[in-house]
């Protein structure tokens, strides 16, 4: 009986493990799928941030939903940071991603070769500059 309940939560594993991947995999510019569409997504910053920074260039900030009565975005929240090189049309030069997975933050900064994104940044390196916003749950952009 041992074996078998052995391999049931093996193959309960992959299979979770599987939806996990195809749920984060990347599309055809190299972003994972989640962040489909974020142009479209309510903006945080009323108007393009242009300040120095982390993240140098035009910035705008998009939410896939909003914040709760607390003040905190809930779980499966998305937030993109595009960022454009100044005076450059098309596709933003980098892309940083937020993703709120069991109500912690996943990071991960995108860099753009071509015409497709490539991971720069993730991690621990995002955290130590977001504990700087910890109180507005991990996010600088306020609205």
């Amino acid at each position: 009986m041992r074996p078998l309940v052995v391999v049931c939560a093996v193959a309960l594993a992959l299979v979770g493990a599987g939806a996990v991947v195809a749920t984060a995999a990347p599309v055809k510019n190299g972003l994972p799928s989640y962040t489909d569409g974020y142009a479209k997504w309510p903006k945080l910053n009323r108007k393009p941030v242009t300040t120095p920074g982390a993240h140098n260039g035009v910035k705008n900030v998009y939410a896939s939903e909003p914040r709760g009565a607390n003040r905190k975005f809930p779980n499966g929240t998305v937030i993109v940071k595009s960022i454009a090189t100044p005076g450059v049309k098309g596709l933003p030069a980098q892309v940083a991603v937020m993703r709120k997975v069991r109500g912690s933050w996943q990071w991960v900064e995108y860099d753009r070769s071509g015409g497709r994104y490539g991971v720069l940044a993730r991690g621990q390196l995002c955290v130590s500059c977001h504990m700087q916003a910890r109180a507005n749950d991990w996010v600088f952009t306020r609205r």
